[in-house]
């Protein structure tokens, strides 16, 4: 299968500070691969400087076989959900899916206006396409992220900690679509969190990060990982153990 993404050697950091150091992973195209560790191990460092925007302290991000994100797509060829989904407060939910399309497509009014309520429908909120962000709940936000996320058709999409914040089942629905993107349409995806249910659920391949050591302290599938792992990191995060105090 097709490589989409190679990171080789990577340092990032702030101030010339390293985090993290000698990343390297390959993600392959329609794979839902997760970024996983503990909080403040420099997980949405990482994320930040995937997408470009942070410069690596070292080593080097090839999307696709063309270089730096952030150097190399115009339009971009990839799409993005924050944490906080980031939306436009004064925009309803179909102004914000238009956005990119406004932005990086000369496709006309009533043709741009389709796509972006073909995106909602995807998601399941065409019927809350002119709906302020405030007046929906956290979950539809997230949808409406990742329809945004969706608009210009990328081929790959990150994600920061997508079910933080949800209750259980929205979480779960929201699981849905994310299987629903990898495995009908295609679509590859890399997403940073540390939610156990949505990591065993989702995630076909993984790498897990630890602050202590400055670099990813495992690698495979989060299944396996849990049940084969013998280093007490990987346990602990799998199974909610607190580590040892000389670990």
């Amino acid at each position: 299968m097709a490589k989409v993404l190679e990171v080789r050697d990577l340092a990032v950091g702030y101030g010339g500070e390293p985090l993290l150091e000698e990343i390297s992973f390959d993600v392959l195209r329609g794979e839902v691969f997760a970024i996983l560790g503990g909080s403040g191990c420099g997980k949405s460092t990482l994320l930040r400087t995937l997408i470009g925007l942070q410069e690596p302290i070292a080593g080097r991000v090839h999307f696709r076989g063309i270089g730096p994100p952030a150097k190399a797509m115009t339009p971009p060829q990839f799409g993005v959900l924050f944490q906080s989904s980031a939306l436009f407060g004064s925009r309803t939910l179909l102004q914000n899916v238009l956005l990119p399309l406004q932005k990086w497509t000369r496709l006309p009014a009533a043709a741009a206006l389709a796509v972006a309520m073909a995106r909602l429908r995807l998601v399941g909120l065409d019927r809350f396409a002119h709906h302020l962000p405030s007046a929906v709940s956290g979950g539809m936000r997230k949808r409406a992220g990742i329809a945004r996320a969706l608009a210009l058709d990328p081929p790959v999409l990150f994600f920061d900690e997508p079910s933080a914040g949800l209750d259980p089942v929205t979480a779960a629905e929201l699981d849905e679509l994310i299987l629903t993107l990898a495995r009908d349409l295609g679509v590859t995806i890399v997403l940073v969190t540390h939610e156990l249910p949505s990591i065993l659920q989702v995630a076909d391949q993984c790498i897990m990060l630890d602050g202590a050591a400055v670099g990813i302290i495992a690698r495979g599938a989060p299944r396996e990982l849990s049940e084969r792992s013998t280093d007490p990191r990987v346990q602990a995060f799998f199974r909610r153990q607190v580590l040892p105090r000389n670990l």
